[in-house]
């Protein structure tokens, strides 16, 4: 049955906040460059470049130079950034809308920063009972029952000494769920199990009934226990701080979610049937079309399809989807709900598949309706979210205006031909040419024997009559088969044009050449692309060169004009650690992001800058 309506209760959150391994508090400020209106700051630097793959950082002989061409390239990107706001660029409906999905977030995360990670604290006790857990690693069974009282039964006949493996037949199968091993550490998902478990010894093995998170209500039997592996290599000081962490964590998880609660309790909201089946009937077709591509870690991704989802649903993006109290939620809202969330579900089955939809529409009215209150509060005027907001608009800015140019750079099939022929000793290798040539010492020379061959002239006979290469005039010109590597200037343009067509004049070492193709052929082997899908690749190798030339060339003329001033003396007191990692940021009452813009590498425009020393104060 479908779920028509949506019951905005709070739910239990794990909350992680700004993965990295510096906090912001502890970033050096110093300013590494001034690009008009705009500063890069040490903290800058590091965001960009610690929390996400750097070429160059993890290797210790190239560290200063990854640091300097990061610092080279965040120039660029706000150069770009400023040329493109003069222009008008960034300012389309979908990077609004981009924009305005990711302000969403930035404030849900700033309220969850406020109102509950600001307040939670943890005492030294609470930390001196973690480190205790922390240290022991328990071995347990655990036993599934169906009620507490039959737990509480199971229980009591455990702690009579019958063997544990011998009980299960004794509580009617009706009663009994399952029975398996469990490993327990601190610092898991299921807090109230972890209680239970830690509260058992060698004198009390068994546990009272308790409800686990995941598993219903259990019975836990101590088997043994042993040193936590983890506590086991780690210093005090590392101990300490997992302890700490573990333990806010959860903190946060349960004031997150009383705040939550009461946030949300007055609220309503509901789905409209007729567009919840919509989702719910084109989200499984696609999945089940195709089921095996979708499905990771025994599961099938929902955020996979969410672009095929949009311009499937396209003509019903503006229509009301989830009426609340002041402004509704759009279908489009939902779909970018999708895309913060890495929703997942177990099961195709279509009554299971409707439940977990529903659930998961639940979960994302319940995170707009956190946002709102972030709004309400003015979160979004912080100077936590515009500096989020400014590093995500900057870098989609950039990279429109970008494309932009790197799309402008045109590439002819002389430029193809061209690279062909200095690339001609490997590329023309697999290719093999016969031609019928005449080769003149000057170019007057060689527009003569058109003309005459134009006039009617057998070409063989002239060959063998003015043709200054004479190993071929003696056969008329014809040179036979010979490998494209051997001449690329002749051979690329000979595999280049039509059998019979005469071309030239052809420049060759200080000669001209006029010849006919007679033949071409490639080597047997199947590996080897056809001469017209060689052109293809070489012509986006070029069209890669020419772009990224053409953008070289841009951004060095906005540092012109823009005049930055790069600190490069002030690089070697930013430390970054050398791992190469892409970091995902938890937001605060649900979601997830990426935690900074990927830097792009750009910092070849410094070489077409005449004078670098006018960008070092």
């Amino acid at each position: 049955m479908m779920l028509r309506y949506l019951l905005l209760l709070t739910t239990a959150l794990t909350i992680t906040h700004d993965a990295g391994s510096q906090t912001v508090t502890g970033l050096p400020t110093d300013t590494l460059a001034e690009i008009g209106p705009k500063i890069i700051t040490a903290r800058d630097l590091i965001e960009r470049i610690e929390l996400m793959p750097w070429q160059g950082k993890d290797k210790p002989s190239q560290h200063d130079s990854a640091k300097v061409k990061a610092l080279q390239s965040m120039v660029a990107e706000q150069l770009l950034a400023l040329d493109a706001s003069a222009q008008g660029i960034g300012t389309d409906s979908a990077t609004m809308q981009y924009r305005e999905n990711l302000e969403r977030l930035l404030v849900r995360d700033e309220l969850f920063k406020r109102e509950v990670k600001a307040k939670v604290t943890v005492t030294d006790e609470e930390i001196r009972k973690g480190l205790r857990r922390y240290a022991r690693q328990l071995r347990l069974l655990q036993f599934g029952v169906r009620t507490e009282k039959i737990g509480r039964e199971l229980g009591r006949v455990l702690r009579t000494g019958i063997r544990p493996d011998s009980v299960v037949y004794r509580i009617p199968k009706l009663s009994f769920t399952h029975l398996d091993s469990l490993t327990v550490n601190f610092g898991g998902q299921d807090e109230r199990l972890e209680d239970a478990a830690y509260s058992l010894d060698s004198k009390n093995r068994v546990s009272d009934p308790v409800r686990s998170q995941f598993s219903g209500w259990v019975v836990l039997y101590l088997v043994n226990h042993e040193t936590n592996p983890d506590y086991a290599k780690n210093t005090l000081q590392d101990r300490v701080r997992v302890v700490e962490r573990d333990i806010k964590q959860r903190r946060e998880k349960q004031e997150g979610s009383r705040y939550q609660s009461t946030i949300l309790a007055p609220k309503r909201a509901s789905v409209s049937p007729d567009m919840f089946e919509l989702i719910a009937q084109t989200s499984l077709g696609m999945l089940a079309a195709d089921s095996a591509h979708y499905k990771q870690n025994g599961s099938y991704s929902l955020t996979m399809i969410v672009d095929r989802l949009a311009d499937t649903l396209s003509p019903h993006l503006d229509r009301q989807c989830v009426e609340i109290e002041n402004e509704g939620m759009t279908l489009a809202d939902i779909l970018e709900g999708f895309r913060n969330f890495q929703f997942s579900f177990p099961s195709l089955k279509e009554e299971d598949f409707r439940l977990r939809l529903n659930a998961c529409i639940k979960q994302i009215v319940e995170a707009e309706l956190m946002s709102r209150e972030g709004y309400h509060k003015n979160l979004h005027q912080t100077e936590e979210v515009r500096h989020d907001l400014g590093v995500w608009s900057d870098y989609w800015a950039s990279r429109l205006l970008e494309r932009k140019i790197f799309h402008s750079a045109t590439v002819t099939d002389e430029d193809v031909l061209q690279y062909l022929v200095e690339h001609g000793a490997v590329l023309g290798e697999p290719y093999e040419v016969n031609i019928r040539e005449i080769l003149s010492d000057s170019l007057r020379e060689a527009l003569d024997s058109i003309v005459k061959i134009e006039q009617g002239a057998n070409m063989a006979e002239l060959a063998r009559q003015v043709s200054k290469r004479t190993a071929w005039a003696k056969h008329g010109g014809e040179s036979g088969y010979f490998r494209v590597s051997k001449s690329p200037e002749l051979g690329f343009r000979a595999l280049n044009q039509d059998p019979g067509k005469l071309v030239g004049p052809v420049l060759v070492k200080s000669q001209y050449s006029v010849f006919t193709v007679l033949g071409k052929r490639k080597s047997p082997s199947d590996s080897i692309l056809t001469f017209d899908s060689l052109k293809t690749v070489v012509r986006q190798v070029v069209q890669q060169q020419k772009g990224q030339q053409a953008v070289n060339t841009y951004v060095a003329s906005l540092a012109k004009s823009y005049a930055p001033k790069i600190r490069y003396d002030r690089l070697s007191r930013v430390a970054v650690l050398p791992t190469n990692i892409v970091t995902k940021r938890m937001i605060g009452f649900g979601g997830i992001m990426v935690a900074t813009p990927l830097l792009y590498p750009q910092w070849e425009w410094t070489r077409e800058v005449k004078d670098l020393k006018q960008l070092v104060p």
